[in-house]
């Protein structure tokens, strides 16, 4: 098994888990009444939420390291996926509680700091696969990686800022990240 594969397996095998952490806080409804159903949307909603979001991520870490020819593994690159999934095994617990106080500024603003730190350490992580193997840097999909991760922060921040007044909108604009790795690529690189 080379590097790379290595690499890969361990992050499906923690992402795997996260999800799974997940859909277990979901609680069964106690009735056996559609009322008692709409009871647990929010756990609900909050779920398939962060499951889109652990998704874009699952789908981005596998493109930079099918896309990038023969990647060349350092101890930098390892940790700095460690520190992308170490971030990632906190979406369980920031899930849950947003989940319980939907609208309330704290943790919804935990939820979306958390999203930015995410992301921050999958830019880093790009970054380092970026250094180690510098041929990479000339590829169409990294360049619109790179420009998607830069317009993801930014969306992340606004996301944050928003949050911190009206808290159910920094959920809201938070979307725009997904909708943004969901665009086709050529989409996002404008001539």
């Amino acid at each position: 098994m080379n590097d790379t594969a290595h690499l890969e397996d361990f992050t499906n095998a923690v992402i795997a888990i996260v999800t799974t952490l997940m859909v277990l806080d979901i609680k069964p409804p106690t009735g056996a009444s559609l009322a008692s159903l709409f009871d647990a949307h929010n756990h609900v909603l909050t779920y398939i939420y962060s499951f889109l979001l652990i998704s874009m991520y699952w789908i981005n870490h596998s493109r930079i390291f099918r896309h990038t020819p023969h990647v060349k593994i350092n101890l930098k690159i390892l940790w700095s996926n460690n520190l992308f999934l170490l971030l990632i095994t906190f979406v369980p617990f920031a899930t849950s509680w947003l989940a319980r106080h939907l609208n309330a500024r704290v943790p919804e603003l935990t939820y979306t700091i958390l999203m930015f730190c995410v992301d921050l350490s999958f830019y880093l992580l790009l970054h380092e696969v970026l250094t180690n193997n510098p041929q990479a840097k000339k590829l169409f999909k990294v360049k619109v990686f790179l420009k998607k991760i830069h317009i993801n922060l930014l969306i992340n921040i606004i996301a944050i800022l928003s949050g911190y007044f009206i808290p159910i909108s920094a959920i809201f604009i938070s979307l725009c990240a997904i909708l943004l790795w969901i665009l086709p690529d050529k989409q996002i690189m404008l001539k």
